[in-house]
Formats: structure tokens, sequence, C-alpha cells
């Protein structure tokens, strides 16, 4: 009898390689997202430091915060589908989450059981 897709994904390295690429994936486009608001409010933070007041702050958003707002959330966005993709993987083909294969893997690759 042939062995369906999930026992030759889970019997492979295949599946564990795509769910660290995920992970990684997730990680990359939530520090991408959240990398111009956190600068924003450092210089802002600077620069209120800096001149020992409050600095000019527009009422409504520029053309600029539209854009990065856009962009925060399109990063967003494909770190929650990295992320769930990743996480619905691990739970089709091994029944547990993406961390806890990665984890139990590390241990499989380098050959100790003590860990």
């Amino acid at each position: 009898m042939k062995p369906s897709l999930r026992e030759m994904l889970a019997d492979s390295h295949t599946a564990t390689v795509a769910i660290a690429v995920l992970l990684l994936w997730s990680l990359d486009g939530a520090f991408r997202a959240l990398w111009s608001p956190v600068f924003r409010a450092v210089s802002y933070l600077l620069t209120a430091a800096a001149i020992f007041d409050i600095p000019y702050f527009p009422p409504t958003l520029t053309m600029t915060d539209r854009g990065m707002l856009m962009t925060t959330l399109f990063y967003l966005y494909g770190a929650a589908i990295s992320l769930s993709a990743a996480w619905l993987l691990s739970r089709w083909v091994y029944g547990i989450g993406p961390l806890r294969r990665l984890i139990s893997y590390r241990s499989k690759l380098t050959g100790r059981q003590d860990v």
C-alpha cells in the first residue's frame, strides 16, 4: 500500500524545513511591520528630549503616514499568513505545534536524547 502524502512528509525532512522557513518569514514580516512605527516613535521621543518641548504633530494623517500604515498592515498580514501556514502544516503532518516540532527535531538531528 502506498503511503499518504502526510506520511511521506512526516518521514522526510521537507515538512520540518518548510515549518522553519515559514516561521522565519513570519518573524521577518513582524520585524519589518514594526520597524517604521517604532522608529517614528523613538524619533519623536528623541526630538522631544532635544528641544525640551512637545514636537509638532499634524492632527490628520499625511500621505507619508498613510503609506507607512499600509506598509505596516501589509507586512503584518504576511506575517500572520506565514505563521498560520506553519501552524497548519505542523498540526496536519505531526499533530503538534511548530515550535514543539522544531524542538523535538533538534534533538533528533543532533542525536542527543537528554534535551
